[in-house]
């Protein structure tokens, strides 16, 4: 089952009446047959063409181009670089949209925005100046791992507390207060009781190695600079302790605080911590911290000045030379693409770091649920909510197991627009290697949003078995809870509603989560969701003929492969039948009549269209299920769906593999201006009886379309996700002029 598609087709599950060729025994009454056609088969789509090889760069040029990562060991954990700051900002300065803001600024607050800033501008323009950097050394992933699980497991102890009273609130006919009891400090003094299980991670943390540095080749700035960092430490005086040691041909000097200078004022909290964890407890947690130690230091090397926070010297991620440095290294080859061209930000994590996307979280939070409810008093046997609950971790173990970590690579830089490039990182929910047949959808006429992608399969089944679980979890515990014998006004009502559920729409409803199930499986891996401002203004009630006869409005489809024909129609049989039993049903409750509308089918060529008249403005606002044998289109217009399975089989100008989005403002900015001089034009009847709405309306359309025109600074956003050269890589392209 593919859960992508289970989702998406999920509010067109009304129309999918089109889903398949319907056999007269077997298709609900007033629907009409599809005609019989031969489909023209779906034409090859050649293949992403073979890039060349990169020429790998030695470290001295690599060095060149990123600076301190020259000088960066390469066991360094993460590195984040800025590099020509003071050009980024010049930059943002000189943009049409900043031009703008200090206008209306300057109209609406009487206040210019570049003189309020001038000083933190100065400031940053200072700091970032030509190089700024931060690096993590060895032994950072596992602090960062040690802060995920305590993180986690305090999302245990919430969850813990919140259903254990949630549940003794339902008994005790309060929900509500018992739920105000457990506040943040609550659930945090419960973990603290149990600090005991927690002890190798209060011993183990430590202040991970942090190298931060600026790159200031004034030299009587860098001294000045390297001064005042100097002054700041002697305001600790004797509280702390000197500090130094030499990394890489780098002298690093300051202070060194030990845990010990921390005791005396824990000891003046002892009794308050003894009654929170226990004496014993307590004489763990301040021996542990009374071992810990931080240092402070200050070092120059070369044009940068240098700061180092860490236990101990170990974690100073200095690199001895160039050739042992993290610039030599295979790991940051992905650079070597850009030789020659301005990089304006680099970004590295080791695999250790990048591993940690497969931390999980679902698991802790379920277990939270479980011990909870079997803490709670008076809400019966629950051991088998408590099994279904032990599953959840299982299930998302199984899902995060289809991704696979490396380490990744970042770039900022400038390339006919605003470009970040990451390479590496974390892969499995995408299939890289499927070429896209559907590339052309997005190269139509006032195309605002396209996006194209293909699943894969056993992270899609991986993914569904998760949800399918949750489901079944959340209806075992409703029906649980439905059983108890609470005499509350609000349990009563609530067994009503379970009650008559469970009874009169639980089979249908299993059917329709089935029949969906099935449709998803008719249809291929690849989707493609395409948005267009080609639709004309459909005729509503209350809007000008003017604006329907020159007017446009938005449209949307989402596009996919057929590949089992038979298993739509399975699909479509039991979704009807599901939903027509349901709708009766609660007609018999006396919950009012609502009836399945019976869909309305029209054919063109192999193609059949279903949609229900009572939902159509006109072809183009026109709800609606497209099918044939290689294609599936669920959409609001009919008159779209059409022309892009027209579309659909003609080869795209470029081919790609992963997941791409465009999203065109230039088309957006044409539209609203466009809309926006269309309603000035019929304000008089738009805004009839509202004049002041329409004045209004008048007095801020200028400043409106002189903000949109400003935006022109970015034409579009794309995202490209895809595996080039054996490497997963992913670029967001803010496109300029």
């Amino acid at each position: 089952m593919k859960a992508a598609h289970l989702w998406l087709t999920l509010p067109f599950a009304l129309f999918v009446t089109s889903c398949g060729e319907k056999e007269q025994d077997s298709a609900p009454a007033n629907v009409p047959e599809e005609p019989v056609v031969t489909a023209p088969m779906v034409p090859d789509i050649p293949g992403v063409p073979e890039l060349p090889e990169i020429a790998a760069l030695t470290a001295a040029e690599r060095a060149e181009m990123l600076g301190f990562v020259g000088h960066l060991a390469p066991e360094t954990d993460l590195v984040m670089s800025i590099y020509d700051g003071r050009g980024l900002v010049k930059s943002g300065r000189s943009l049409k949209s900043w031009a703008f803001l200090r206008e209306l600024s300057e109209e609406e607050f009487s206040m210019d925005p570049e003189e309020e800033a001038a000083e933190p501008l100065g400031q940053a323009d200072a700091f970032l100046g030509d190089e700024f950097f931060l690096a993590m050394g060895d032994g950072s992933a596992e602090q960062f791992e040690i802060w995920n699980e305590f993180n986690a497991r305090m999302g245990y102890y919430q969850f813990r507390m919140m259903t254990t009273a949630a549940a003794e609130g339902l008994v005790a006919g309060d929900v509500e207060d018992s739920l105000e009891e457990v506040d943040e400090a609550a659930w945090m003094k419960e973990m603290a009781k149990d600090i005991g299980k927690y002890m190798p991670w209060v011993e183990g943390v430590q202040m991970p190695g942090l190298l931060g540095g600026l790159k200031i080749v004034d030299a009587e700035a860098r001294g000045m600079a390297e001064e005042q960092l100097r002054s700041i430490m002697m305001f600790f005086g004797e509280e702390v302790a000197p500090a130094e040691f030499e990394k890489g041909g780098v002298t690093f000097s300051g202070v060194m605080f030990e845990g010990s200078s921390f005791v005396e004022e824990m000891e003046a909290d002892r009794e308050e911590m003894d009654e929170l964890m226990g004496e014993a407890n307590t004489d763990k947690v301040i021996e542990a911290i009374s071992k810990k130690t931080l240092m402070i230091t200050v070092g120059v090397k070369g044009d940068y000045l240098l700061v180092y926070l860490g236990e101990d010297e170990k974690g100073c991620p200095v690199a001895d030379s160039l050739e042992a440095s993290l610039a030599a290294s295979n790991e940051v080859a992905f650079i070597d693409e850009f030789k020659g061209q301005p990089v304006h930000g680099f970004i590295y994590s080791g695999k250790d770091v990048s591993a940690l996307a497969k931390s999980s979280g679902l698991k802790d939070l379920a277990e939270g649920v479980r011990d909870g409810m079997m803490a709670a008093e008076g809400i019966g046997d629950t051991r088998e909510l408590v099994a279904l609950l032990d599953l959840v971790g299982e299930k998302e173990a199984a899902l995060l197991d289809q991704m696979e970590t490396s380490s990744l690579g970042g770039v900022i830089r400038i390339d006919g627009g605003l470009v970040f490039e990451i390479f590496g990182g974390a892969v499995g929910t995408l299939d890289y290697e499927t070429t896209h047949k559907l590339g052309a959808l997005g190269e139509g006429e006032n195309v605002l949003l396209f996006a194209n992608w293909v699943t894969d399969e056993e992270y899609g089944e991986k993914a569904e078995d998760l949800i399918q679980l949750l489901v079944e979890t959340t209806y075992a515990g409703a029906e649980h809870l439905a059983g108890l014998e609470i005499d509350s006004e609000e349990m009563q009502q609530f067994k009503g509603f379970f009650g008559m559920f469970d009874q009169m729409m639980k089979k249908d409803a299993v059917k329709l989560w089935e029949g969906l199930g099935t449709m998803a499986e008719g249809l291929g891996n690849e989707s493609a969701l395409v948005v267009d401002l080609n639709a004309a203004f459909p005729p509503m009630p209350g809007v000008p003929s003017e604006m329907v006869e020159n007017g446009r409005f938005i449209r949307a489809s989402y596009l996919s492969p057929v590949e089992d024909r038979p298993k739509l129609k399975e699909s479509w049989v039991t979704i009807d039948a599901s939903i027509r039993s349901m709708l009766k049903s609660l007609g018999e409750a006396g919950l009012g009549e609502m009836n399945m509308l019976d869909p309305t089918s029209s054919s063109k060529d192999d193609l059949v269209t279903w949609y229900f008249d009572a939902l159509a403005f006109s072809d183009d606002m026109k709800p609606s299920i497209t099918v044939n044998d290689d294609w599936f289109v669920a959409s609001t217009s009919k008159t779209q769906a059409l022309d892009l399975v027209a579309t659909a089989a003609q080869p795209a100008s470029t081919v790609r593999q992963g997941s791409w989005m465009s999203l065109d403002l230039d088309v957006l900015r044409a539209y609203l201006e466009e809309t926006l001089k269309m309603v000035d034009q019929e304000g008089e009847a738009l805004f009839e009886g509202k004049e002041e709405d329409l004045e209004e309306f008048r007095e801020m359309l200028p400043t409106v379309l002189k903000g949109l025109a400003a935006m022109e600074d970015v034409k579009a956003i794309t995202v490209h996700d895809r595996v080039e050269r054996g490497t997963r890589r992913a670029t967001l392209k803010f496109h300029g002029n």
